[in-house]
């Protein structure tokens, strides 16, 4: 409604129609009053006396504002219609209806009874607070000095450290602008948040790096509208802030191995309202990998009953002694993690032998290998010892490394023999063979994926003696999935299709679907697809994910989509 400062204005457009009598002029008005308080249509307030201290107009009218630079909203080609039932015209309360119904809100009261400005606060008072925001409703109610007995609000357009600008409309003047001081008599009763301009992201955040422990992890910032001035970083671990790791980058500790993280982006920005957006949820992390760069040795006397250690590996990162394990001539003899050993009789002629085990909180653990220089007991181990029957001999088992996954490496090492070899190999799939796998490496291939795979060695001597070992069967081939959300909002509810598919392979088991209000639920894959429509959602906007099981051959993976409940 207008403020007190244009009484003089109204006073003159009451004597140019010609002004009734005292008495029949009250009675008039009064009957006036009910009859649209009746309505639910606000009414036209008479102005009281000005008061603009603090209060600087920016500008004064349609044009003025327009060529100043002001916007004007649409508002002089608007302004003959009715908004939210208010009384159509060039006034406050029409004025602040039809901006808000810009903003996306229906041209429906959201209050039920009287539409004077003064009730507005008072009906939506569950909004209402001493904080102005852009795209607030500033609000005087009826008892402010600066304010009829009707009350008044307008739009804020700018929230400043001392200030608020507002654009409003008041009875008998187009539109105007003004800034006012927050010490000002003039500063509104409060601030109706109906629909308030908040930043928006307009491109979710994505990760870049491995998830495994050790390693490095960095979300970017997505895509805002407008740009925030500034971003704050949290990841998080089962919806959980992750103490202290609030940059962009973080380096993935041993404590989080099998668990799954994400990053949370807050934007700010000066007169907005803060928003959020989380990254994907990144699949379960993996352990990390150490990498031995120097093996151990054994030392002391290669005698019986003697005391005999184990010592100097260096991984990097570094790790301690998860176990030893103590051979003489490839049979097991201790199990220990003490890195000393007291030789038993049963080692006696024998050549010793430790696998060192390193291990740290969240890695794999790492082997190393060491060989004592002599025997027990004996003289110096030749290079190459003579078998029993002097024929072509492996001295040093072969094993095969790498995982089993689509794409991966596989690789095969075929050992050592107690002669010069030539070496051939020969992968097979579920015993079949592969045709051109032949040789030490191989990248399982979309024909493996559920399948078991092995790898047959065959060394050839000089003389053509010739030895075979066959490597596997290994574990099934697995895949690494994709999940893809639809996610289509409508009014209180929003339906989600989801759809996992996997190269050469059709995934099975579950999906867990969960909203960023934390509703959750968790269905059963059909060929591949699943879906579940939420109902009875508040208005907003929604981050959907869906969070796939994994099977015997298909990882966990899992993927996301934005929705809008109107």
């Amino acid at each position: 409604m207008p403020l007190k400062s244009q009484k003089h204005q109204y006073s003159q457009e009451s004597r140019r129609v010609g002004k009734p009598s005292g008495a029949l002029r009250r009675t008039l008005v009064t009957g006036a009053v009910l009859l649209l308080v009746g309505l639910g249509v606000q009414v036209i307030p008479k102005l009281a006396s000005p008061a603009h201290a603090g209060s600087i107009t920016l500008c004064s009218g349609f044009s003025d504002c327009r060529s100043k630079g002001y916007s004007t909203g649409g508002y002089e080609s608007a302004w003959g219609k009715m908004y939210w039932r208010m009384y159509a015209g060039r006034n406050c309360t029409n004025y602040v209806a039809y901006k808000l119904i810009q903003t996306g809100l229906p041209n429906v009261r959201p209050w039920s009874g009287e539409g004077n400005a003064t009730n507005w606060g008072i009906a939506m008072s569950r909004v209402t607070n001493r904080t102005p925001t852009v795209g607030s409703v500033a609000w005087w109610h009826s008892s402010h000095p600066s304010a009829s007995r009707f009350g008044h609000v307008a739009i804020v357009e700018k929230v400043g450290s001392g200030s608020i600008t507002i654009s409003e409309s008041n009875h008998g003047s187009d539109l105007s602008w003004r800034r006012i001081s927050k010490d000002s008599v003039n500063y509104p009763t409060g601030f109706i948040h109906f629909n308030d301009r908040r930043l928006s992201v307009t491109k979710r955040p994505t990760v870049s790096g491995t998830p495994q422990v050790g390693k490095a992890v960095t979300v970017n910032t997505g895509s805002w509208s407008p740009n925030p001035n500034k971003i704050r970083y949290q990841w998080i671990v089962d919806k959980k802030p992750i103490p202290g790791a609030t940059n962009k980058t973080f380096r993935i500790p041993g404590g989080l191995a099998g668990k799954q993280i994400a990053a949370v982006l807050t934007g700010v920005r000066k007169d907005y309202t803060n928003a959020k957006t989380m990254s994907k949820v990144l699949p379960p992390i993996k352990q990390g990998t150490f990498k031995v760069v120097k093996q151990p040795k054994i030392t002391g006397e290669q005698k019986v009953g003697s005391k005999i250690a184990v010592g100097g590996a260096v991984y990097t990162p570094s790790a301690k002694i998860g176990e030893v394990k103590w051979y003489a001539d490839k049979k097991l003899i201790a199990r220990t993690k003490s890195r000393f050993l007291k030789v038993p009789a049963s080692a006696s002629g024998k050549r010793i032998g430790a696998v060192v085990v390193g291990a740290q909180p969240g890695y794999k653990p790492k082997q190393s290998y060491a060989f004592a220089s002599s025997i027990v007991g004996g003289p110096k181990v030749p290079e190459e010892p003579d078998t029993p029957d002097g024929g072509l001999a492996q001295t040093k088992g072969g094993f095969v490394k790498g995982g089993t996954r689509l794409g991966g490496l596989m690789q095969v090492d075929p050992g050592e023999f107690n002669e010069k070899v030539d070496l051939t190999y020969q992968w097979t799939r579920d015993g079949a063979v592969i045709r051109g796998a032949t040789s030490a490496k191989y990248r399982p291939t979309e024909a493996d994926v559920g399948h078991r795979l092995s790898v047959t060695v065959s060394a050839r001597s000089a003389s053509g003696e010739r030895l075979t070992e066959t490597y596997g069967p290994s574990g099934r081939v697995r895949v690494k999935p994709t999940v893809k959300v639809t996610a289509t909002g409508g009014s209180k509810q929003a339906e989600v299709a989801v759809r996992v598919t996997a190269a050469g392979y059709a995934p099975t088991g579950h999906v867990k679907i969960t909203t960023n209000g934390g509703r959750t639920v968790t269905k059963s894959l059909s060929g591949g697809k699943a879906g579940v429509t939420f109902v009875k959602l508040p208005p907003g906007d929604y981050a959907i994910t869906a969070s796939y099981s994994g099977d015997a051959v298909a990882y966990w993976a899992s993927g996301g989509a934005f929705t809008t409940v109107k």
